[in-house]
C-alpha cells in the first residue's frame, strides 16, 4: 500500500461517517413528522453504521510501529 493511500485513511473514515449521520438524522426528521416508523426503523441501521466508521481501526499497513 502507498504511503498516500494512508494519508486520506481516517479522514475518509470520518467523512464517510459524518455523511450517514447526516442521513440518519434527516430518516430521524422523517420519522417524527411523517413516517412515524418508518423513519425510525430505517435511521437506527445507519445510525450504528455510522459508530462503526466513527470508531474503525487503522489498516494494518498504515499503523507504524
Amino acid at each position: 500500500m502507498n504511503r498516500i493511500d494512508c494519508l486520506f485513511e481516517r479522514a475518509s473514515s470520518i467523512g464517510v461517517a459524518i455523511a450517514l449521520m447526516f442521513m440518519a438524522m434527516g430518516l430521524v426528521v422523517i420519522g417524527v413528522t411523517v413516517l412515524p416508523v418508518l423513519g425510525l426503523f430505517l435511521a437506527i441501521p445507519l445510525f450504528m453504521a455510522a459508530s462503526a466508521f466513527f470508531f474503525a481501526p487503522r489498516s494494518k499497513e498504515c499503523t507504524i510501529y
